[in-house]
């Protein structure tokens, strides 16, 4: 930031804070009393007025003169980014904020959040339809998930921050937490945060407990209250979140082991994994009546619930016991739409 912006940004009061209006006579001699070699009236002027254009400050007419103060976020890390933000760094920031997910610590979140609205300023101050282009991205992307859609779970802004600070500093928190299978009872636990995890729009805390060889995962929006205990912990070199998450595969839920996996497909319901396979080692073979796929997969909820959503359109070949069980709840799901006298 070059340091004249860097001096009247010193000067001048914060809109956040309601901050008063100065005029630019005054902000003058403010510069004149701190600057041993102060710059003349013009030149604040003039100053003043680009960084209106770059919507850094906001003025106000008083009678004939323009008065001054520093915009609401534009302050800290923003200003001193502002004047160097180029319109694609702009742009990223401002995808970042539309399409991250909601586990982003709150703590980061509010470091980053003046530079989202210097980004956001910096997109609306177009002045040709090359700038404007940049303006009307962010409006041209849109992210939509390719299952059932459900409405997300709320989850308390205020218990939100207390996890995710408690997370960054790695100190223990203390919650309530609601246990759905236990007819809604309420536990309070000591835990050592050490990750979030959003998965379908539920965000989870993984978290360890004393007395437990292995973390577990808590839904944020199960918790009744939470807050962060002064005493620290050791946060465990051995755990990696990204295993946890992608290797152990913990949000399968009830994960069973590696099974060999054999199945059918009719009706194209299986063409998709021509391109996405399920697994490394996967072997597709066109038939006459449809797809033959074989691979090896972590037999868990998430591998029923996945089979279920083809319906009659996939048949499990092997293993016998997963064929078996498929069936079984195919012969009740008859019964369940069998014409009834």
């Amino acid at each position: 930031m070059p340091p004249l912006v860097a001096n009247i940004f010193h000067v001048l009061k914060d809109a956040e804070k309601d901050g008063r209006f100065m005029s630019t006579p005054e902000v003058h001699r403010e510069l004149c009393r701190s600057l041993p070699d102060p710059p003349v009236v013009k030149t604040v002027q003039r100053t003043l007025q680009k960084l209106l254009d770059e919507q850094l400050v906001e003025s106000e007419k008083r009678g004939t003169a323009l008065v001054w103060r520093k915009r609401a976020g534009a302050g800290g890390v923003a200003a001193r980014s502002a004047s160097l933000m180029t319109r694609e760094q702009a742009l990223a920031l401002q995808t970042l904020k539309r399409f991250s997910s909601r586990q982003i610590p709150s703590l980061v979140a509010e470091s980053l959040s003046s530079l989202f609205d210097i980004a956001e300023m910096r997109l609306g101050a177009s002045h040709n339809d090359s700038e404007r282009r940049y303006r009307k991205w962010v409006d041209k992307v849109e992210v939509e998930s390719g299952g059932f859609a459900l409405q997300h779970p709320a989850i308390d802004a205020t218990l939100f921050a207390v996890v995710t600070r408690a997370l960054f500093y790695e100190q223990k928190l203390d919650v309530v937490y609601r246990v759905r299978s236990k007819a809604d009872q309420e536990k309070t636990r000591i835990l050592d945060p050490l990750g979030l995890v959003e998965v379908g729009g539920v965000v989870y805390l993984v978290a360890a407990m004393a007395g437990y060889d292995k973390p577990a995962m808590y839904r944020l929006d199960r918790l009744v209250s939470a807050s962060m205990l002064p005493e620290a912990f050791a946060y465990p070199p051995e755990f990696s979140l990204a295993e946890y998450v992608k290797a152990q595969r913990q949000f399968d839920f009830m994960v069973e082991g590696a099974i060999p996996v054999e199945l059918h497909f009719f009706n194209g319901a299986g063409n998709h994994l021509l391109e996405s396979p399920l697994s490394d080692d996967q072997v597709a073979q066109p038939t006459v009546a449809g797809l033959n796929v074989k691979g090896t997969v972590l037999l868990s909820k998430r591998l029923r619930w996945w089979l279920r959503s083809f319906g009659p359109n996939v048949e499990v070949l092997g293993p016998a016991a997963l064929r078996d069980e498929m069936a079984a709840e195919a012969r009740a799901l008859a019964a369940l739409y069998a014409e009834k006298p």
